[in-house]
């Protein structure tokens, strides 16, 4: 009889491992307290080109084809622009692909990854200690504050950052902000409170496609978020241009929700047995380097690659060691923009990095970029230090 594994937690990560383990004709079962793959929260994610390879490699062709209807891939990611809260464009940082990245809502992402799984999704079921002796296997990839991987690790493996994120879905407003057309932006406001704005511009054919939309999200050190949202939102943003606050008043109802960013309570070697950690159970991090949902990607393909090659214990041996080497890396990608973000509550230091410091890096990377164009410089060369610091790096192994 061959390997039977539960995975618990119908999430990103979840469901790419169900893939993986199937297409490597492993047996699993996946539990999940949601109705169905449409009960989540959530909005736009960024897929790094080594997770939307890895997707290509276990997913059918057929959902492979969907994700690509339902996101946006390179000519929509073109820039990472920084704005200030006035709306002026400070710094504009072109973004180089050596693959294909997708931008996609998590909504239409899990419905997709859902497909094929029909008769291995166990809908509707509450899982609160690892499941019984019928499975080999136990893989907690219930998300953020996992209860089977605080049992299982005896802690709670993620602690808040001081940070609280208010976001909302709004539909597309007679003005685009500045620079949204050709990739993401990030606003800068006074009293450490910044901004993160995401569009998906069009609609695509497969049904589980979304509405035009722009992704609004404020984040301000708050010890809670309660009440009204939308006029917490206008609070936090009172000085700031219009343009956002008429996307916050042209959120879609229901689509404003607080989440407060987690980091790893402490990103270190887990019990060995028959249960181990994948996702944001074992690595949560904020949003701020979009790395959350490819990292668990890449966590399940390599899982899944392991248990497939390997016997059980060895498998889940190597599968840890490897976790360990690349995820401190990405939640460490998270860290800067929320430093810099306390550091900028700095009156002081706010005035000058809007008005001197991102000005002055936006002109040294156009001329950059113009001697680039004549010859002047190697075209292998990045761009600049905060190019690099920027946008997405790459450091999973591949096998």
């Amino acid at each position: 009889m061959g390997l039977r594994v539960a995975v618990v937690g119908a999430g990103i990560g979840g469901l790419t491992l169900a893939h993986a383990l199937r297409r490597r004709g492993v047996d699993c079962v996946v539990l999940d307290r949601d109705a169905g793959p449409g009960a989540t929260d959530g909005y736009r994610l960024h897929l790094t080109e080594q997770a939307f390879a890895a997707l290509n490699e276990v997913l059918p062709e057929s959902s492979v084809r969907a994700l690509r209807a339902c996101g946006a891939g390179n000519d929509a990611f073109q820039q990472f622009a920084v704005l200030d809260h006035r709306g002026r464009t400070r710094l504009r940082i072109p973004i180089r692909h050596s693959g294909e990245v997708l931008l996609i809502g998590r909504r239409p992402l899990r419905a997709i990854l859902a497909r094929g799984l029909e008769r291995h999704i166990r809908w509707g079921t509450t899982v609160t200690e690892p499941p019984g002796a019928e499975f080999d296997l136990v893989v907690a990839a219930d998300g953020t504050g996992s209860r089977i991987a605080g049992q299982w690790v005896g802690r709670p493996t993620a602690r808040r950052s001081g940070i609280i994120g208010l976001a909302g879905r709004s539909r597309l407003p007679q003005r685009i902000p500045a620079g949204l057309r050709d990739g993401l932006a990030f606003m800068i406001g006074p009293a450490g409170v910044g901004a993160f704005l995401s569009l998906q511009a069009r609609r695509g054919e497969d049904p589980a496609a979304e509405d035009p939309y722009v992704v609004w999200s404020v984040a301000a050190p708050l010890g809670s978020a309660d009440g009204d949202l939308t006029a917490l939102a206008h609070r936090l943003t009172a000085s700031w241009t219009g343009d956002l606050h008429a996307l916050i008043d042209g959120s879609e109802p229901g689509s404003v929700a607080a989440f407060p960013f987690y980091f790893p309570a402490a990103l270190e070697p887990w019990p060995a047995g028959r249960v181990t950690l994948l996702g944001d159970a074992v690595h949560p991090m904020p949003p701020t380097a979009g790395a959350g949902a490819s990292t668990a990607i890449l966590d399940a393909v390599h899982l899944a690659r392991d248990l497939a090659a390997m016997p059980l214990e060895r498998a889940l041996a190597a599968y840890q060691a490897r976790l360990l080497r690349y995820a401190p890396r990405a939640v460490n990608e998270a860290r800067p923009a929320l430093r810099w973000q306390r550091r900028l509550a700095d009156p002081l230091l706010f005035a000058l990095a809007v008005e001197i410091g991102l000005p002055l890096a936006d002109a040294g990377l156009r001329l950059a970029q113009t001697a680039r164009r004549t010859g002047a410089l190697d075209m292998r060369a990045p761009a600049s230090s905060a190019g690099r610091g920027l946008a997405m790096k790459k450091p999973w192994p591949r096998r």
